[in-house]
């Protein structure tokens, strides 16, 4: 079993998530971390939420009425407003795609990386029209 990165909407007040594995976002999310901090941006890490991956090592229960993590996840998650999360995302994605920046040691995923992050700008880009938060839940 491989962790991932699920996206996320928060959108008046109910969770939407893709559930669409994201593998070489979660894989090369500390190389996504160092470009953020050489544009200035805020740390891609800083969305990530482990509400699921706690949950699923049996770190809590889910509290009465809870009938996910997604519950969980509404009321005390990692969130960001997803209209700046969309225009981070952009801004690193266009560094990406000029800069041909190479991911992976063995391999290159450059293309992996950034069709997942066109796939996730276009599903932060739908939370946004709804004044909707985002956030990525860490998925094993």
């Amino acid at each position: 079993m491989s962790t991932v990165l699920w996206a996320n909407q928060l959108v008046n007040g109910e969770v939407i998530s893709q559930e669409s594995d994201l593998y070489a976002l979660y894989k090369h999310t500390k190389k996504l971390d160092s470009l953020c901090k050489q544009l200035g941006l805020p740390l891609f890490s800083r969305l990530l939420d482990d509400t699921d991956l706690r949950f699923n090592l049996d770190e809590f229960e889910l509290p009465e009425g809870a009938t996910s993590t997604n519950d969980v996840m509404k009321l005390k998650g990692v969130w960001d407003v997803a209209s700046e999360v969309t225009s981070q995302f952009k801004t690193l994605a266009a560094h990406i795609q000029q800069n041909q920046v190479r991911f992976g040691l063995f391999s290159n995923q450059h293309a992996e990386v950034l069709a997942e992050l066109r796939h996730v700008i276009a599903f932060a880009q739908q939370a946004a029209q709804q004044n909707g938060q985002f956030n990525f839940s860490v998925v094993m």
